[in-house]
């Protein structure tokens, strides 16, 4: 596999895969700073302190202490218990939620996978990328309990889960091998050839058939399909997938029957994006 990058969407990286953002006179390293601050933190995860926040973004404490104390200023971040923890506030909520009202390819989307979810009973979902990482913006459940505990918010890793790598396959060269090659100075050197081998795959899956498979590759009980999604007009890349346990799920049911529907709502939604 050709050694596998592209930053956060408008951010450039150097050669050696990091932000190249001392020549950019534009480039507000403070403010940049405050938002690894608040990307630090997760769903489901509760308050962090500041020790964590700086081993998480790789910030002195010193600096991290300044931040957080900024942010709780300005309402972003609240303390909670004795140990000084932070929590992101609902004005972190409400950012996050004018991104999602403003996304068309989700609310054009969500009627079709809702859809999809009832008929076949799985969890259908909407990522777009962060970093290394999917960030649900969306998700459908199907009738019954499928025991997978996502909601929006969540994230996936890219090199492992069938929508990052439907994102990743969407990619011109340009821009994927440059990512590859994060991945993999991030990755276990000892667990890469499996996942070199998994993307690989996944991307002659996609050339072929237009989908990628995640058949217990991140969640070993977990199988699930995954086609990207693109909104031509806006130039925004997003994907979807669909899965569910596998005890419930038969590969070749989830390859022949709900990887064709699963590619069709994505071509249904790219053509409503195109005349809207």
């Amino acid at each position: 596999m050709t050694d596998p990058s592209a930053e956060a969407p408008g951010m450039q990286m150097n050669p050696e895969g990091e932000r190249d953002t001392e020549k950019d006179r534009h480039f507000v390293t403070a403010l940049a700073r405050g938002l690894d601050i608040l990307r630090a933190f997760r769903p489901g995860e509760g308050p962090l302190n500041n020790q964590v926040l700086s081993a998480r973004t790789g910030l002195p404490r010193s600096t991290v202490s300044r931040l957080t104390s900024t942010l709780t200023r300005l309402g972003y971040l609240t303390q909670r218990g004795e140990r000084g923890a932070y929590e992101p506030t609902t004005a972190v909520v409400a950012l996050g939620y004018t991104v999602l009202a403003n996304n068309r390819l989700r609310s054009l989307a969500r009627p079709m996978m809702a859809e999809l979810a009832r008929d076949a009973d799985l969890a259908v979902a909407m990522g777009s990328r962060d970093d290394l990482a999917m960030i649900y913006v969306e998700i459908c459940q199907g009738r019954g309990n499928l025991a997978l505990y996502l909601d929006i918010g969540s994230r996936l890793p890219l090199a492992l889960t069938s929508m990052g790598r439907a994102y990743m396959a969407a990619l011109d060269e340009a821009e994927r091998l440059p990512l590859l090659d994060a991945i993999r100075r991030e990755a276990d050197p000892a667990d890469w050839p499996r996942i070199a081998r998994g993307i690989e795959q996944a991307f002659e899956d996609y050339a072929t058939a237009g989908f990628c498979l995640s058949a217990g590759d991140w969640q070993r009980d977990v199988f699930a399909v995954g086609v990207p999604l693109r909104d031509k007009p806006n130039g925004r890349l997003a994907a979807l997938n669909a899965g569910g346990p596998r005890y419930r799920v038969d590969l070749d049911w989830l390859r022949n029957e709900i990887a064709p529907r699963l590619v069709a709502l994505a071509r249904n939604v790219e053509g409503m994006c195109g005349w809207r």
